[in-house]
Order: structure tokens, then C-alpha cells, then sequence
């Protein structure tokens, strides 16, 4: 029988994971939005851009964490799953998994609320980039709780 609640490294992998899935996330929405303005011909010194950035890793990261979370928290569950059955290349399961789970939150968001809440999602580029930093997170999970747990 296999183990439902995840084990001391697996825990503090997965939280690492969200620290760096909320951190990053939120600095590349905050990219993306200033991007948009300097597209509009509006200036945006570079001591603001940091500022608006540290302010949006503050203000958004309680939002970010629950909304991206949940489907992070899934995705790494199904991904312990199938890096047990599949046993090679568990880093690369982990990144597809955050990379699959950052998309279906994105496409969740547009079809309950018919528009893209997250500013950045709304290109092509946005989207991906969100995905990107949802494999890393993935791939973040994997290393930190597999050397914790080699540790432990």
C-alpha cells in the first residue's frame, strides 16, 4: 500500500516549490504588465520597475499562492504518482506537471470568469513564460525534496 500523506521532504520540497512558484511568478505578471506600458510609449525608470516589482511579490503572493497553489499541490500529488510508476527522469515529470498545471489554472481562470484575470496570460508569450515558471517550480519541487531526502 502506498503512502497518502507526503513524508518531512516531500513537505518542505513542495514549499520551497510555492515560495519560488509565487516569488518568480509574480515578478514575471509584473514584467509582462510594465512591458505593456512601455509598449503605450510610457516611461518606467528602472527604480520603478523594481519597486512595483518587490510590491507585487508582497500584495500578490497571498492571491497568487492560493490560485496557483491549489493546482500546483494537484499536479505534484499526480506527478509522485507517476515518477513512482514510471521511475526515470522524475525531475522531468515533476516540470511537465508544473508546466501542465500552470496552463490548466490559467485555462480554468478564462473559462470560469470568461477573460484572463492574470495580466500577463493574455499573449501567447505570457502564458508560456507563466508555464515556464511552473516546470521550474516542478523541477524545483523535485530536487529539494530528493535531497532532503537523501539527507533525512
Amino acid at each position: 500500500m502506498q503512502r497518502i500523506l507526503p513524508n518531512k521532504s516531500q513537505a518542505l520540497g513542495f514549499l520551497a516549490a510555492l515560495i519560488f512558484l509565487n516569488v518568480v511568478g509574480a515578478a514575471v505578471q509584473t514584467q509582462f504588465n510594465i512591458g505593456h506600458l512601455l509598449a503605450l510609449g510610457i516611461e518606467v525608470p528602472f527604480s520603478k520597475r523594481l519597486t512595483t516589482t518587490l510590491q507585487d511579490i508582497v500584495y500578490l503572493q497571498p492571491l497568487f499562492g492560493i490560485i496557483f497553489g491549489i493546482g500546483f499541490l494537484a499536479a505534484m500529488i499526480v506527478g509522485s504518482y507517476i515518477a513512482g510508476w514510471v521511475k526515470i527522469l522524475p525531475d522531468l515529470v515533476f516540470a511537465l506537471a508544473g508546466f501542465a498545471a500552470m496552463g490548466a489554472t490559467l485555462f480554468s481562470l478564462k473559462a470560469a470568469f470568461l477573460l484572463t484575470p492574470i495580466g500577463a496570460a493574455r499573449e501567447w508569450d505570457g502564458f508560456l513564460s507563466l508555464c515556464v515558471v511552473g516546470a521550474l517550480s516542478g523541477y524545483a519541487f523535485s530536487i529539494v525534496a530528493a535531497r532532503l531526502n537523501r539527507t533525512a
